[in-house]
């Protein structure tokens, strides 16, 4: 099952669900690489996968690289979500999730919560400009040394020109990133972190509290930078102690 607009899939029916979770995975990546973290959320949360064109289930169709209208569209899309909704974005993931949610804040319906995972404040964010434009072998060079690489295909270079086009167009809709000082959101914040992950300084994931009107909340997690990967249990656990803390005040203003 998809979402109206079909940038989301449904990872797992969760009939007794009283959250759906939309989560935007890490650059190149598709919903599969989230089914981990889907199968270890409680039943009360039903996590629904970002679904860009390029890979897995719509491999077949071009991939999206601007980002102002592509951002436009997923958030329309989530406009259509029936009660609480909230957004994870994972390493580079987490810059769309927060543009989502930037771009929600003033719907009828907008996310009771933002996650972001492994990404600095994106104000400070060093987001890669000429990655997408790489010869091959020096791109590939800089993307495996990044790490998040399925094993299977950092040792199959017959398999690379497959994924190649996703990260590329991933790498390129970064890339056109400017940062614009805005109002901050009245959504709160959760930054999840890994405590041994030595891309992040504890000040560019303090920056996320210029963010939001609300101070942002930080969840160390152990391992380093690939949390999902790592350890996807402990991202849950983290996950699901914000949401279900948040559904009750959701309900009472649902009812107000």
């Amino acid at each position: 099952m998809q979402t109206p607009g079909g940038w989301f899939v449904r990872m797992e029916h969760r009939a007794g669900a009283r959250a759906r979770l939309y989560a935007f995975p890490h650059a190149g990546a598709g919903p599969a690489a989230l089914g981990a973290l889907a199968a270890a959320l409680p039943d009360e949360i039903e996590l629904w996968a970002l679904n860009l064109p390029g890979r897995q289930a719509r491999l077949d169709q071009p991939p999206r690289t601007d980002l102002e209208p592509l951002i436009a569209e997923i958030a329309g899309d989530l406009a259509t979500t029936p009660g609480y909704h909230a957004l994870f974005g994972y390493c580079g993931g987490a810059l769309l999730a927060y543009l989502a949610a930037r771009h929600s804040a003033s719907r009828q319906n907008p996310p009771g919560r933002l996650f972001v995972g492994s990404f600095e404040a994106p104000d400070l964010a060093l987001v890669p400009r000429r990655l997408h434009t790489l010869p091959d072998e020096a791109f590939w060079e800089v993307v495996l040394a990044q790490g998040g690489v399925p094993p299977e295909l950092a040792a199959r270079d017959d398999l690379r020109p497959v994924f190649e086009s996703a990260l590329r167009a991933d790498f390129a809709l970064y890339a056109g990133y400017r940062h614009r000082r805005e109002e901050p959101l009245e959504v709160p914040i959760c930054v999840l972190y890994g405590r041994d992950d030595p891309e992040l300084s504890k000040g560019a994931l303090l920056g996320w509290r210029r963010q939001s009107t609300v101070r942002p909340q930080l969840c160390e997690l152990p391992g380093g930078h690939w949390l999902v990967e790592e350890d996807p249990g402990a991202v849950a656990a983290c996950l699901a102690e914000h949401i279900l803390a948040d559904l009750p005040v959701a309900a009472r203003m649902a009812g107000a």
